[in-house]
């Protein structure tokens, strides 16, 4: 089996369990293609509030050696520095490591700064890379000219980019990466959690699963639903996720009398996220950017339609037979939306047979073809 080492700060740990579990699935799916480690560089704030336990080096259940190492940064201070503070950091700390182990491929799951650092190991070490782009890397990164230029020029020295989204793919070429080194392929959806049931009773309440972000639009969400408990007396609304918007969240809330129709779950595990879905009226997502939110793609596996956002790879993954699109950062958009939604009928066999195409087991076949395949051309070249 070829030698992949990944890095990423997206990925699980002991304490940010539920985090960026989609890699995780990725991954785990992949290592039954390739021999995989996995780098999760953590900032040194958080990799010193972890305890030693938390932060030693594993094995996951799929064989995965994985490693939590510290990197330095100045919070909110020099940003597009962010790539040489990371590449320090993992020279001093992991680099014998990263030679000892003799990786032939490497792979960053995230453009900046993990992509940036991952050309420059690979340069030192004379090996093939990748990177994998998923939306906000690009997106909201890339609005800052040195982060921009440091990932157009990672980009374009790759054996090739993975992007989640068509609308990620042709931002990459708008950015100035190379057209051909682009690649896109669908993340997937775990069918053995998230599947419909077709005997399933729907209760009268709303999903939102994420991040509590202002850019997730979960400030739109809670005046929408204000909104619709005028004319929807009996709708409720659960909120799984934790972040900064929680207290906003909850005051507006608390001021509309509502505190008892909404239940905010906290960090649910993603094993359980599909039992809140399958019952739920409608999944709400009115993110203000995104690659192709898994949440989504879950959804639909489990046969309930969505409300979402126009942005992003959201609209090449949802249609009228799955659920609504309306325009980000419009409170009377995702109100109507909604509306639309909860007086439609839906069919959730259908929606369901929708997401056929996303499965992890062709995503994790894809993706092993192009590290696999680039690195024997290159090994030839």
């Amino acid at each position: 089996m070829k030698k992949v080492l990944v890095i990423s700060n997206l990925y699980p740990s002991d304490w940010q369990p539920n985090k960026a579990t989609f890699n995780k699935q990725q991954f785990d799916h992949l290592s039954k293609h390739c021999k995989l480690s996995i780098l999760v560089p953590v900032a040194w704030p958080e990799w010193l509030r972890a305890n030693k336990t938390q932060r030693r080096p594993k094995v996951s259940e799929c064989g995965i050696d994985i490693r939590y190492p510290w990197y330095f940064y100045t919070p909110k201070m020099f940003p597009g520095l962010y790539s040489v503070f990371m590449l320090l950091s993992l020279l001093i700390n992991s680099w014998r490591w990263i030679k000892r182990s003799k990786h032939e491929v490497l792979l960053a799951s995230w453009a900046y700064p993990e992509g940036v650092v991952t050309s420059c190991l690979a340069k030192l070490l004379r090996k093939g890379f990748f990177i994998k782009v998923h939306g906000s890397d690009i997106n909201d990164s890339c609005q800052y000219p040195l982060r921009a230029k440091q990932v157009v020029w990672a980009c374009n020295q790759a054996q090739g980019v993975i992007a989640v989204s068509e609308a990620l793919k042709k931002r990459l070429v708008s950015l100035g990466v190379k057209k051909d080194k682009v690649h896109l392929i669908y993340n997937g959806v775990d069918k053995e959690i998230f599947y419909a049931d077709q005997q399933i009773n729907r209760q009268n309440y709303l999903l939102y699963v994420g991040n509590l972000k202002a850019n997730k639009g979960v400030t739109e969400l809670i005046s929408a639903f204000v909104t619709l408990r005028a004319k929807h007396p009996n709708l409720t609304l659960k909120v799984a996720g934790t972040g900064p918007m929680l207290p906003v969240m909850q005051k507006e809330i608390a001021q509309a009398g509502l505190n008892t129709a909404v239940d905010f779950l906290g960090s649910v595990a993603h094993k359980n996220i599909a039992n809140l879905i399958r019952p739920a009226k409608l999944v709400i997502l009115p993110s203000y950017a995104e690659g192709v939110p898994n949440i989504i793609l879950e959804s639909i596996a489990c046969g309930t339609p969505v409300v979402s956002t126009t942005v992003g790879g959201i609209p090449e993954v949802v249609n009228s037979k799955v659920g609504v699109l309306v325009a980000p950062k419009n409170v009377e958009a995702l109100t109507l939306g909604i509306e639309t939604a909860l007086n439609k009928t839906w069919s959730s066999n259908e929606i369901s047979i929708h997401a056929a195409k996303f499965d992890w087991d062709l995503n994790a076949l894809a993706l092993a073809e192009q590290l696999l395949t680039n690195k024997r051309s290159l090994t030839k070249g």
